[in-house]
């Protein structure tokens, strides 16, 4: 899912107006046709889904004619299927039940596609199979759009006529079309007129954030510029030279720590002078205070006159010893130690994600990663077991299941996951 929307009140949205749509049309009628699809909506984009959807399930349909005991590839049989399934195509007729669904779904892309295109056409083209988008299917996607139709256009354009083009190619001239030609995107307000003729629709209570009518004009200084420059001026430099003048003393805290008691030395006086003022090791004031310089002022050698003594002075015991050397080492190898065993079985390469993943894993991941859904979580680890390398299947979760279902990519649940795809493709 886009995360420019509120998921729950866009799901709501669009069954609630599939379902006045449907009950309308059904009042008079038991089933609809192709015909009558095209002319459901005033959206053409909407009912151009429905029929895309129902021109996929008709393929799949055909598909099924196959057995090991008749030889379906023969051009006689072939014909005779094409005239066949052409003509069933002609006799579309839908109930209310079966319509209802393939409704709401074509209006949840329809809304995308109208608020967030860049997404919509991502999305749609990282779906590809094997990551190849092929001629035939730009060819497709572009029969059945209706909104910003320039898109798909560009994108065969930039083909020139190639049978395929790498999904990540494809990209890149999405993101052409969409720098070039952004200001031909279709604006929104018209089509949300044209929903709330059926059910009112609630632009802020939709999306997280409110799409501007109009784009802000340029600013007149970039960011680099503005962002590093302090909201209020800076405060004065304090002059190198020192201050005379004292300054009112702090009090100095309690310590706590017993200090080791100065002896002083015989024949000379308790109070030593450093630089002009009483010492305060036996506890005199100390020297003035002054204020703070730009730059420390080294002390001259041999101002302090250390006391000397025969007697041995007390030493004052640390309250935590540093660790030694031969500490560090010992903690650093009992580390190591530990890590070689569970890193290499950690790191081991794997063959399979789906038995390489926990059972508590399992119910993490789907709690946290897919919305409570086991079908959700067994298709996406299948989808990742087929890929052919890391940078493959870093892609799908990122561009695909991180956006449909929110992820937080900072999780724990992500990083496990990520951590197993890296073995998966070792």
């Amino acid at each position: 899912m886009s995360n420019k929307f509120n998921a729950n009140a866009l799901t709501e949205y669009c069954k609630s107006y599939a379902r006045r749509v449907a009950a309308d049309f059904y009042q008079q009628h038991s089933t609809i046709s192709g015909q009558q699809i095209l002319k459901l909506t005033p959206i053409s984009q909407i009912n151009l889904f429905v029929i895309s959807t129902l021109s996929d399930k008709w393929k799949s349909d055909a598909e099924k004619f196959r057995s090991p005991y008749f030889d379906y590839t023969n051009a006689d049989v072939q014909e005779a299927l094409q005239n066949f399934m052409n003509v069933v195509s002609q006799h579309i007729s839908v109930r209310r039940e079966h319509l209802e669904p393939l409704l709401t779904e074509a209006t949840r892309r329809t809304i995308i596609m109208i608020f967030d295109p860049r997404y919509y056409f991502d999305e749609l083209l990282r779906s590809q199979p094997d990551f190849t988008l092929t001629a035939d299917a730009l060819k497709q996607i572009t029969r059945y759009t209706h909104i910003n139709k320039f898109i798909p256009a560009h994108i065969a354009q930039r083909m020139n006529g190639k049978p395929f083009v790498y999904v990540n190619q494809a990209l890149n001239y999405l993101d052409e079309a969409l720098t070039q030609r952004g200001h031909e995107l279709e604006r929104y307000d018209k089509f949300v007129a044209l929903f709330s003729e059926k059910v009112p629709m609630d632009v802020a209570a939709l999306l997280r954030s409110h799409v501007p009518d109009d784009i802000p004009a340029a600013p007149n200084r970039s960011f680099f510029d503005s962002a590093i420059e302090p909201a209020v001026p800076p405060a004065p430099l304090v002059p190198t030279e020192p201050i005379t003048e004292a300054i009112p003393a702090m009090p100095e805290p309690e310590v706590k720590q017993e200090t080791a008691e100065f002896v002083p030395v015989a024949g000379e006086p308790e109070e030593a002078t450093i630089g002009g003022g009483p010492k305060f090791l036996n506890g005199g004031a100390g020297p003035e205070p002054v204020a703070p310089i730009s730059q420390p002022s080294p002390m001259p050698a041999g101002a302090i006159s250390l006391p000397t003594s025969t007697e041995s002075t007390p030493v004052v015991a640390a309250t935590e010893s540093a660790p030694t050397l031969n500490d560090r080492l010992r903690e650093a190898a009992a580390s190591a130690a530990q890590a070689t065993v569970g890193e290499s079985f950690n790191r081991a390469p794997i063959e399979s994600i789906a038995r390489s993943i926990s059972l508590n894993q399992k119910f993490r991941f789907i709690n946290h990663l897919f919305n409570n859904s086991p079908s959700a979580y067994n298709q996406a680890i299948e989808e990742l077991d087929k890929m052919n390398n890391y940078g493959q299947a870093l892609d799908l979760i990122s561009y695909r299941y991180a956006s449909q279902y929110l992820w937080d990519m900072s999780s724990d649940e992500v990083s496990e996951l990520v951590e197993i795809l890296k073995r998966r493709f070792a």
